[in-house]
């Protein structure tokens, strides 16, 4: 016999013998007709995304146009971005950056808000918001409003945001 199948045999042995020991009439075999049950945890980034301080400015009589403030603060460590928000009492929603460029602050569209991983960002005046245009009644400071987030991956995130008069807003920020 083979020197080296004569050493390894008795190892061979043992292992089969426990291998074998280790079952009995008694152990219950595993169904394989059937497929195993595979759990998937999905999140989105509406689910991973918390809002805070969601507000909206107050409008004068006759005024048609507001803004929505709020900090959108992602707990995940994947980046997603805010790219749009409905708002039933506008004809049009749009997301807005203003900015300083030579001596003028100006204001433009922008496609989406970038939300870091593990970060935040911010909308006020002055920066980053949401620009409520045509809108159909009044805004009154006291009451609040739904607006609807959509985040780079199509999830949503329904929010409350209270009214205010411009100078509330800043005892928040």
């Amino acid at each position: 016999m083979n020197p080296f199948l004569r050493t390894m045999m008795p190892a061979i042995l043992l292992t089969t013998t426990i291998g074998l020991s280790a079952c009995d009439k008694n152990t219950e075999t595993a169904n394989t007709s059937e497929p195993a049950a595979i759990t998937t945890v999905s999140t989105t980034a509406a689910e991973l995304i918390t809002v805070s301080q969601p507000r909206i400015r107050a409008t004068a009589p006759g005024q048609t146009v507001s803004g929505a403030f709020m900090t959108l603060v992602n707990n995940s460590a994947t980046a997603h971005s805010l790219t749009s928000v409905s708002f039933s009492g506008a004809s049009m929603v749009e997301i807005h950056e203003t900015s300083m460029s030579e001596d003028m602050m100006r204001m433009r569209k922008v496609n989406h808000i970038d939300i870091p991983a593990n970060g935040s960002a911010e909308l006020k005046p002055g920066g980053y918001h949401i620009m409520l245009i045509g809108l159909e009644k009044g805004l009154k400071a006291g009451t609040a409003e739904t607006l609807t987030l959509t985040f780079s991956d199509d999830s949503q995130k329904t929010v409350e945001a209270l009214v205010g008069t411009l100078s509330e807003q800043h005892k928040h920020e």
